[in-house]
């Protein structure tokens, strides 16, 4: 109920914020906070099972500071009628501070997505598909891990110049949100190099790289990313765990795609090694700027070690249209499993995602 009573609160501050601060500061302040909120409603109709209509993600996010200069980023999120942990609660995702130290080096501190893998990076609201893959989420760096939503807490140095970025962050490795205490630290580090530019009037771009993490688990619940091993090892897991991600990303006007390759290690205090690996590679075709087609092809394996332990094999294809004059985003997608766990079903998603509120800056 009380969840319900925050879900409320926030839903109306942002719809009625623009009519609460029209009379603000007559100065505006680049510092004073710029409000951002959209929210997505999903329906899900499976093959195996009930059929249901959720909210998939409503966030409002906060923002100040110069893009060039000192910045601060806030982001909350709430949803509901997922079968998740963390349906019907509002929570932070985002709160950190980035700020600049000298040419193409910045420092970012507080909760954040530690520099781990590709796809993690991009958008919900701006993906070619309708989610990220499975994979994705379940190894990345606290990808599964509770109520975590794949972030941490920590501080991260990120350097760019000449088509190379680097960055390297040490965090508090318990997952955001929750009470992990005795885990790690957590220290990731990721490269990558890459170019764009414009040939015979077809914009280009491509880019690859790698990163790795490591930490020491004293106890942490790795059974839903882990499905199909014994609970008895994942679902208190203690030792090192270690990983690794190789990405590619690449564009020629109307068509890009993009892979990834996941790889980990881990290690018990007691026991035996398991070693999980996956990897995607995706497509999508742009015939007109507002229109979308996606496809894409994703396997994971939970130990390689372990013969009888169920391997996720699917298809993703989807459709997404803009509309050019209303914050309005339509997508329909059908996820095809091959072999793996019978939970997993042949499913269609629909999704209507709308911009409530883009860059209002509150106060100003």
């Amino acid at each position: 109920m009380r969840s319900r009573i925050g879900l409320v609160v926030l839903l109306v501050f942002v719809l009625t914020s623009p009519a609460a601060f029209a009379a603000g500061a007559a100065a505006s302040s680049p510092y004073l906070p710029v409000l951002s909120s959209y929210i997505q409603f999903r329906y899900t109709d499976p093959s195996k099972g009930e059929d249901a209509w959720a909210i998939r993600r409503f966030k409002a996010m906060f923002d100040g500071g110069p893009q060039e200069g000192l910045h601060y980023h806030v982001q909350f999120i709430y949803k509901t009628n997922l079968q998740s942990s963390t349906d019907d609660q509002i929570y932070l995702q985002d709160a950190y501070v980035v700020a600049p130290a000298a040419r193409g080096l910045a420092f970012k501190v507080g909760q954040f997505i530690p520099p781990f893998g590709l796809e993690r990076f991009e958008p919900d609201w701006d993906l070619d598909l309708i989610d990220r893959t499975d994979l994705t989420n379940r190894m990345v760096v606290n990808g599964n891990l509770g109520k975590s939503f794949a972030r941490d807490r920590g501080v991260e140095g990120d350097f760019s110049r000449g088509g190379w970025t680097f960055s390297a962050g040490l965090f508090q490795g318990g997952g955001a949100n929750m009470n992990g205490k005795g885990n790690g630290p957590l220290g990731v580090a990721r490269l990558s190099y890459g170019r764009k530019a414009s040939s015979g009037g077809n914009p280009w771009f491509w880019r690859t790289g790698l990163a790795a993490s490591d930490r020491h688990d004293a106890e942490v619940n790795l059974s839903s990313e882990l499905t199909g091993l014994s609970k008895k090892l994942t679902s208190r897991f203690a030792g090192r765990d270690s990983r690794l991600n190789a990405f590619a990303e690449a564009g020629w006007g109307k068509v890009r795609g993009q892979a990834e390759y996941f790889r980990a290690w881990l290690a018990p205090d007691k026991g035996g090694e398991i070693a999980a690996h996956g990897a995607y590679g995706q497509v999508a075709y742009l015939p007109v700027s507002q229109l979308i087609l996606a496809l894409r092809y994703e396997w994971f394996t939970p130990d390689l070690h372990e013969e009888k332990a169920p391997s996720l094999r699917q298809w993703d294809s989807s459709v997404t249209y803009d509309f050019r004059r209303v914050p309005l985003r339509l997508v329909a997608d059908y996820l095809s499993p091959r072999g793996g766990s019978e939970a997993y079903t042949h499913t269609w998603r629909f999704q209507i995602q709308y911009v409530l509120l883009k860059g209002l800056r509150l106060g100003g």
